[in-house]
């Protein structure tokens, strides 16, 4: 399955929340507690940039309705970034992700396999659903510490034969949320939080 992504900082938060309530389906409210590891491809660790990637992920999901639940997912992912005709940038990812009764016997393989904790990412999330002529989008407004706020937007597909066309889709979805295109943001996550640090490496 493949993820077509774009996100976007959000400056006006009750603004957005209230436009979107308008248009899409709210589905609830999730804390998202992200550790990820990294596996270099040489022995210069701290300097090489060739590495793998994978998550460790702890959901806590409150329900329209109230109902909570609390789940763990391993997520691996290979992730690109592109730039449509216009200069906005958007993520084409292949994801592979399964549910976890025991995550800290996968943390301990993983650390035997020799990856090491790259950092970690906290996001509160309100999400809601829409549907589009390319399949269900997901539409999460997430507070990233420290980020701030910003809107994620993707449509799952089985290829990416529309891609252009679910780009566009997603795009039109930013603008009915009151989000300026200007405000796509190009870096991933990874490389605003490296910068938030101080540079230092995650």
């Amino acid at each position: 399955m493949y993820e077509i992504e774009l996100k976007a900082h959000v400056r006006n938060r009750q603004k957005t929340i209230e436009l979107i309530e308008g248009f899409a389906t709210f589905c609830g409210t999730t804390q998202k507690s992200d550790t990820y590891f990294h596996l270099f491809s040489t022995e210069e660790k701290k300097e090489s940039e060739k590495h793998l990637t994978c998550r460790l992920r702890h959901e806590s999901h409150t329900g329209p309705d109230g109902k909570q639940e609390e789940r763990n997912l391993f997520t691996y992912k290979s992730k690109e970034l592109r730039t449509d005709s216009n200069g906005a940038s958007y993520e084409v990812n292949e994801e592979n992700e399964t549910l976890l009764s025991e995550p800290e016997a996968l943390r301990k393989f993983l650390f035997d396999c020799g990856f090491s904790e790259a950092y970690k990412k906290e996001k509160d999330v309100r999400a809601w659903t829409y549907k589009t002529d390319y399949g269900i989008a997901n539409i999460e407004l997430c507070n990233v510490v420290p980020l701030g706020d910003f809107l994620e937007i993707e449509i799952i597909c089985e290829n990416c034969n529309n891609e252009d066309k679910i780009n566009d889709e997603l795009k039109k979805i930013l603008v009915k949320s009151g989000i300026d295109l200007n405000d796509i943001e190009k870096k991933y996550y990874s490389e605003l939080l490296k910068e938030a640090s101080g540079g230092k490496n995650v």
